[in-house]
This record gives structure tokens, sequence and C-alpha cells, in this order.
């Protein structure tokens, strides 16, 4: 079977050489155009799906750069008032070590270990009993298996 096409008689203004063309193609030939066509026509819907969401893709990541870009200034804010608090803890001479100490771990320990001591005149270290732990009540209160351990 054999399906004819006419692109047209002379009154239409057309393209083609003649007034009339006829073009004639089989029934495979037919469908094989429209299974093309139809594929092409998918293709073409994926394609704009694709396309809107790439865009919808491109609007995420800007905003999820933003807010990347927005928090590592809050955490570098929040660092630097954390190390600046440490800071304020040591004396003079150990500022400049601690300076040195890249994480706020580590700066924690440096500050435990050298955090200014109060002069030695002051109300806080006073001689004689006061608020420090009593050792033999504590001993006392200890489980014979307690007291092996710390013995060992």
């Amino acid at each position: 079977m054999e399906i004819s096409f006419n692109s047209g008689d002379g009154s239409q203004g057309g393209g083609g050489s003649t007034p009339e063309e006829d073009i004639t193609i089989t029934k495979a030939e037919h469908e094989k155009l429209v299974k093309t066509s139809n594929e092409y026509l998918k293709i073409k819907e994926t394609s704009a799906k694709t396309e809107g969401r790439i865009k919808e893709l491109e609007g995420s990541v800007n905003a999820l750069t933003g807010e990347k870009e927005e928090l590592a200034q809050r955490f570098a804010d929040l660092e630097g008032n954390v190390k600046q608090q440490f800071y304020e803890q040591l004396p003079e001479e150990h500022k400049k070590i601690a300076e040195l100490i890249p994480t706020i771990e580590g700066l924690k320990e440096y500050v435990k270990l050298n955090a200014a001591k109060p002069p030695a005149g002051s109300d806080s270290n006073r001689p004689g009993t006061g608020t420090g732990d009593n050792f033999n009540s504590k001993w006392d209160e200890l489980s014979y298996n307690e007291k092996e351990e710390l013995r060992k």
C-alpha cells in the first residue's frame, strides 16, 4: 500500500519548482516517520522537563552556596569569640603562645593548664579550713575493693 501526499496546487504559494509535486511513500516508511516523529516529540518534552529541572537545581545550588557562606562566616565569628574568651583567662605572657594553637579544644586545654591564678594575697587563697574536701571522710566511705583499686 502506498500513501500519496500532494504538496499543494499552483494557487497556493509554495516553494516547489513545479506548481504541483506528488510524493509517494510506502506504509512502512510512513510508520517509520510517524514513530520517529513521536520519539522526537517525547525527547523534546523530556528535554524541556530536564531544562526546567536543571534551572531549579542551579537555583538550589546558588541558595545553598549563599547559605554555606553565611554559616561559614557565623562559625568564624563564633570561633573568634570563643577564642577571645579563652585568651582573656590567660596572663599576658601566655596569650602569644595561645594564639599559635589552631583548635579550640587545644586552646581550652592550654587555658586549663595556664589560666591566670589569683594574686597570692587574695581572699580565695586563705589558709586554714574552708570549703576544701575532707579526704579522710571520703576514704572512709570507700569500700574495701575501691580502696584496693586506688592502692594499685
